[in-house]
C-alpha cells in the first residue's frame, strides 16, 4: 500500500515537472518569436508558435502569442489571419482591451471590429435586510381609539439568483427570482386608555419576488461601480406573528391599590388570510463589483418602495375572530425594504466579430490621445 502511494506521488511530481518544462520551453519560443518579429523576419513566426499553441498553453501565454500573430499578419497584409488571431486573443482573455499608447495603431484599429462582451451573465446573492413600514391609514377598532402604535424594523434576510442580458458594455437588463424573509415589530401602548398596557407584535413574512431592472455599469477596472432601477412582482407565501402582551388589569379595589398584571405570549398567529398576497414594488440600487479572473464578486445595496397596501381591507374585521385577548385590526400599510447583498457573477463571454465595426470611435480615441500628448 505504501509503495503504491509513493509511486502515485512520483507520477504526480513527474507530471507537474513535465508541464513546467513545457511551459518554460514555450515561453522561450515566444521570446525567440518576438525577437524574430523585431528583426523583421515575419514569415517564420507562425510555424515557431504552432506546436505550443496546439498544446493549449495557459491563458496569458496564448494572449501574448496571438497578439504577436495578429501584428505579424497585419504587416504581412493577411487580414483574414489577422482577424482570426485577434479573435483568439479574445478567446484567451475576453476582457483584453488594446491601448493606443502601447499597441500599434493598426492593431488598435483591428480591435474595433470585435467584441467579447458576454451576451448573458448569471448571478446569485444573499444577505440581510430591514423592513420599514409606511402607514397609509391608521385603523382602530371600537375599543382602542386612544391606542398608540409604533412600528420598528427587525432584521430579515434574502437569497436570490438571476440572469442578465447585456445590450452593450454599459447597459443591461436583468430578470431574477428572490426569496426573502421580512419582519417588523408593532408596539401598541395606551390600549383602552391604559398607558401601562403594552402589546408587542412581531410580524414575519415570506415573499417570493421576481425583480426586473435596467442596469448601468462602469465597463473597465478591477472595481466597477453600477446602478439600476426596476420593478418587482411579489407573492406573499406566508405571514405569521408572535405576540407578547403585558396587561395590567384595570380592576382594583382602590385607586392606591396596585393593579394586578399578567403577561401572555402567543406564537405563530397565521395572518395570511388578512393580507393581499400579490403586491408590486419599485426599487433602486447600486453597488460595486470586483473582477476576479474572468468572473466577479459584488456588493449590492437596494431600497424597495412598496406600492400596494399589504393589509386586505375586505377581511380586516375578520381578524377579530382570531381569539386574541385584545381587538387586533390591521392598519392600512405598505412595507419598504432595505437590503444588502453579497453575490457572484458568472459571465458567459462570446468573442465575435461585430456586424458594425467600432472603428470610427477607435479613430476618435486615437486622435484625442494624440492631441493630449501634443
Amino acid at each position: 500500500m505504501l509503495c503504491k502511494r509513493i509511486i502515485a506521488i512520483l507520477v504526480i511530481v513527474a507530471s507537474c515537472s513535465k508541464v513546467t518544462l513545457a511551459q518554460d520551453e514555450c515561453e522561450l519560443i515566444l521570446t525567440q518569436a518576438t525577437e524574430e518579429f523585431n528583426a523583421g523576419h515575419l514569415t517564420s513566426i507562425a510555424a515557431m508558435l504552432k506546436d505550443c499553441l496546439d498544446k493549449n498553453q495557459r491563458r496569458d501565454w496564448r494572449q501574448r502569442a496571438y497578439l504577436l500573430l495578429a501584428e505579424t499578419y497585419l504587416l504581412l497584409e493577411d487580414p483574414a489571419n489577422a482577424e482570426q488571431s485577434y479573435l483568439n486573443v479574445l478567446r484567451a482573455n475576453p476582457e483584453y482591451i488594446t491601448d493606443p499608447s502601447r499597441d500599434p495603431i493598426d492593431l488598435v484599429y483591428l480591435s474595433g471590429k470585435f467584441t467579447a462582451t458576454p451576451i448573458f451573465s448569471f448571478h446569485g446573492y444573499a444577505g440581510p435586510n430591514i423592513t420599514p413600514v409606511r402607514v397609509i391609514h391608521d385603523v382602530h377598532s371600537g375599543g382602542e381609539p386612544y391606542a398608540k402604535e409604533d412600528y420598528s424594523v427587525r432584521l430579515g434576510w434574502q437569497v436570490g439568483a438571476g440572469a442578465e442580458y447585456n445590450y452593450n458594455d454599459y447597459l443591461s437588463g436583468t430578470l431574477g427570482a428572490n426569496f426573502s424573509r421580512t419582519t417588523f415589530k408593532q408596539t401598541t401602548t395606551n390600549l383602552f386608555g391604559m398607558d401601562k398596557d403594552i402589546i408587542e407584535f412581531v410580524d414575519r413574512q415570506n415573499w417570493l419576488t421576481v425583480p426586473i431592472s435596467v442596469k448601468y455599469t462602469q465597463p473597465k477596472g478591477k472595481w466597477r461601480r453600477y446602478g439600476y432601477v426596476g420593478l418587482s412582482f411579489n407573492y406573499l407565501m406566508s405571514d405569521n406573528a408572535d405576540i407578547e402582551i403585558n396587561n395590567r388589569d384595570a380592576k382594583a379595589d382602590s385607586e392606591t391599590e396596585e393593579r394586578t398584571s399578567f403577561d401572555k405570549s402567543i406564537s405563530n398567529v397565521n395572518l395570511i388570510d388578512y393580507r393581499n398576497r400579490f403586491n408590486y414594488s419599485f426599487f433602486i440600487g447600486g453597488g460595486v463589483k470586483y473582477k476576479y479572473k474572468l468572473d466577479y464578486f459584488y456588493f449590492d445595496l437596494r431600497y424597495t418602495f412598496g406600492m400596494k397596501n399589504v393589509a386586505n381591507p375586505e377581511d380586516r374585521y375578520n381578524s377579530l375572530t382570531l381569539g386574541l385577548p385584545y381587538p387586533y385590526i390591521d392598519d392600512d400599510f405598505r412595507i419598504d425594504n432595505l437590503a444588502f447583498s453579497v453575490g457572484y457573477i458568472r459571465p458567459f463571454y462570446k468573442p465575435r466579430k461585430l456586424q458594425k465595426a467600432r472603428t470610427k470611435s477607435v479613430l476618435r480615441k486615437i486622435e484625442k490621445e494624440d492631441n493630449e500628448t501634443n
